[in-house]
């Protein structure tokens, strides 16, 4: 039995180097999670500031782009992009992917940046205008920290969610964690080692996101005691 499962490790991640595909799909999975949520988070900012603007065409315009984005499925969404607006292009299929990815994630988090301020009352924001403090002193002393508090778990969220779709794009010829499991899968014919490998990846990145999170959270409450 111990033979059996050596021999199965050995041809899951030793034989022909195999394990090289997990790392390399580790580092793209990493850097496709991080790049839309960072990025996704400067154009969930936007869209949020754009969907409360003054002018009624830029407050429509950001509405109908998230509900674009967070509506059509991100597979559907991402093909569109690869296959037609940018079918013709010579940029980098994982270029492209990522930039889908960042736009799917920035119409969530405005979203959630959305209700988080809405969460402020205006009666708070006046009171400190009437105490002296400018527009951006009021937002940046009363407003925004009550925001940041009320978005932290979805935000925290939001960063699993940007992981867990990056799991789709294998099906555009990108080589992600998943689609590393389905190429060792086909040559071994054996799925668990590499599945099971895959799951506890996705699990130990959300474990150690959650922790950051949880660290982050705790800094800011001590700060605001």
């Amino acid at each position: 039995m111990l033979d059996s499962l050596y021999e199965k490790i050995y041809v899951t991640f030793i034989y022909q180097d195999r394990y090289l595909f997990f790392l390399n799909g580790l580092k793209v999975t990493l850097q496709l999670t991080l790049a839309s949520f960072i990025l996704g988070t400067a154009v969930g900012v936007l869209l949020c500031a754009a969907s409360r603007s003054s002018h009624a065409w830029m407050r429509k315009a950001a509405r109908l782009l998230v509900s674009l984005f967070t509506e059509i499925p991100t597979m559907m969404l991402l093909m569109i992009f690869v296959y037609i607006i940018f079918g013709y292009s010579m940029l980098p299929v994982l270029w492209i992917v990522a930039f889908g990815l960042t736009l799917k994630a920035g119409a969530y988090l405005s979203a959630i940046f959305g209700s988080s301020l809405d969460t402020v009352e205006g009666g708070e924001v006046e009171a400190a205008r009437t105490l002296g403090m400018t527009r951006w002193q009021a937002f940046r002393y009363v407003a925004l920290p009550q925001t940041v508090t009320a978005a932290l778990p979805l935000y925290k969220n939001q960063f699993i969610m940007s992981m867990q779709e990056t799991s789709v794009v294998g099906y555009l010829a990108v080589v992600d964690l998943t689609r590393a499991a389905s190429i060792v899968q086909s040559r071994t014919l054996d799925a668990f080692f590499g599945l099971i490998t895959v799951t506890l990846i996705y699990f130990l990145i959300g474990a150690v996101a959650k922790s950051i999170f949880r660290i982050l959270s705790g800094r800011m409450g001590g700060a605001e005691a």
